[in-house]
């Protein structure tokens, strides 16, 4: 479970809503303004950059990867 990717023809250049988002620090913002998944291992799958992206551009996944561990 985890954010999966950032569409770069639809992210908002400089906007960076989802990066602000993020309780996790997950995102950055490259040279072009953009975002993009710089420590994916922190993702908590909160799905707050997904849905206060305003063109859609995140995808996070709740998707179990693996084995999950019995508890």
């Amino acid at each position: 479970m985890t954010i999966k990717k950032i569409d770069r023809k639809l992210c908002i250049a400089h906007c960076g809503i989802c990066m602000e988002s993020c309780p996790c620090d997950v995102l950055r913002l490259d040279e072009e303004g953009k975002a993009y998944i710089a420590y994916v291992e922190d993702c908590h799958t909160c799905f707050l950059c997904e849905d206060d992206c305003p063109v859609k551009a995140v995808t996070v996944s709740a998707e179990v990867i693996g084995t999950p561990l019995p508890y």
